[in-house]
């Protein structure tokens, strides 16, 4: 990847799909002025390069049925660290995981049908890793996404 340099272009593009990842190669070379077919190439050496990872859909979890939100910043052991990526990666109400510096290690994203469901998903699934749960919110709204 040595000698690879995003240009203006590069930056444009990435601004449009970061807003709205089902936009055409049309949508966005007309928005960048830019030919259809260089959108396609950038777009295809920018997920080739690993700037582009994927592309996800923002939903609206409360239409889903999912009104309630928490963060969770906890303390675990490092032994455990690995064993507790692999389960959080199988929850689907864990929406975010990031390891974070400072006193509390794991940030989560937590999403339920109510908070009783999230106090359970806490008492009953993260307690198997004896955590230490150091910050609880909930999220009231999210203003901007």
């Amino acid at each position: 990847m040595k000698g690879f340099k995003l240009d203006r272009l590069d930056f444009e593009i990435l601004e449009i799909i970061e807003q709205d990842c089902s936009k055409t190669y049309a949508e966005i070379a007309e928005s960048v002025n830019a030919n259809l077919w260089t959108v396609r190439d950038r777009l295809n050496l920018l997920k080739s390069r690993g700037i582009i990872q994927g592309c996800k859909g923002v939903l609206n979890y409360q239409m889903m049925g999912f009104p309630f939100k928490a963060l969770i910043q906890l303390n675990l052991e490092p032994t455990q660290l690995q064993e507790f990526i692999s389960f959080v990666r199988g929850q689907k109400n864990v929406k975010n995981m990031m390891i974070i510096t400072g006193s509390e290690r794991i940030f989560l994203t937590v999403i339920g049908s109510s908070v009783v469901e999230i106090r359970e998903f806490i008492q009953k699934q993260l307690s198997r890793f004896n955590v230490d749960i150091r910050n609880f919110n909930m999220v009231l709204e999210e203003p901007v996404r």
